[in-house]
């Protein structure tokens, strides 16, 4: 029951001896609420101060720091160059593999690394699969050929990034980008979370709509606490460590739940053979 926005009027509401007012419910996870009150300050009201909107910068980037510096920017009001001197000060140990853009895109965020580590792994074991190097480097098959390529004409694994180099990077980003039935056909390694979630950040069906956008950013708050797992347990008090393993082992429950049903939904989906499983 906390005021997300509307503090102000709530006062001179009570001030005046009213005995109810108007209000819209929000039910939604703290850090979403902070972002929400973040933003709708910042669009009208008072403006927000210069610190002010610097500390709900850098609060965002603690909770969600897999965002891009632009959407952290547009959602505190700031620009997207003092985000990033932000998150250079932030020095956080747990950097994310990936950050999530404002067209619901996740890009990672050390591409360059990447394919250096892709080279090492096809240097020292030159038999290995496209896909398996790929799943050890984080990075796609696609973009793994790509090195092996360079590496046998001799060139560096990272492409340079001016001129005509650069237009061919973006060229090939956009070759990158999953289609129909190539998406399908290049299939996904179920045991690799981070991947699934950025595939189905590319799924238009699933950005264009409401409930869509919502497993997105379910599935991205899970992403959040896979890589944070032990900082978030480590900040359990002894007196409510029970109490969340209740709550956690409810969330797995939850998720099985809608897991079965949208196998169920699956075409050609055999629902005895479900049932016995």
């Amino acid at each position: 029951m906390a005021i997300l926005d509307g503090v102000h009027r709530f006062h001179a509401a009570h001030l005046r001896g009213d005995t109810d007012i108007a209000v819209r419910f929000c039910d939604e996870p703290l850090e979403q609420a902070f972002v929400r009150t973040v933003r709708e300050n910042v669009r009208h009201g008072l403006p927000l101060t210069h610190s002010d909107r610097t500390a709900a910068a850098a609060r965002i980037l603690r909770t969600h720091p897999h965002w891009s510096d632009r959407s952290v920017a547009r959602a505190a009001g700031l620009s997207p160059k003092s985000v990033a001197e932000l998150r250079k000060g932030a020095r956080q140990a747990t950097d994310p593999m990936h950050r999530l853009g404002r067209d619901g895109r996740l890009r990672p965020v050390d591409a360059d690394q990447r394919r250096r580590r892709a080279a090492e792994i096809l240097r020292s074991a030159p038999g290995s699969s496209l896909r398996e190097v790929g799943r050890r480097a984080g990075i796609s098959p696609s973009t793994v050929r790509d090195v092996k390529r360079r590496i046998e004409n001799g060139q560096e694994p990272v492409p340079e990034r001016d001129g005509e180099s650069r237009g061919a990077a973006r060229r090939k980003e956009e070759e990158e980008k999953p289609s129909k039935g190539r998406e399908s056909a290049r299939g996904t390694d179920l045991s690799d979370f981070p991947a699934l979630v950025k595939r189905l950040c590319h799924e238009p069906s699933l950005r264009n709509s409401a409930d869509g956008r919502l497993l997105l950013r379910l599935l991205d708050l899970h992403l959040v606490a896979q890589q944070s797992a032990a900082r978030i347990t480590a900040a359990v008090p002894a007196h409510q460590i029970a109490t969340v393993a209740v709550a956690a082992a409810r969330c797995r429950q939850i998720w099985h739940e809608m897991a079965a049903e949208v196998e169920s939904n699956r075409p050609g989906h055999d629902a005895t053979a479900a049932t016995k499983n």
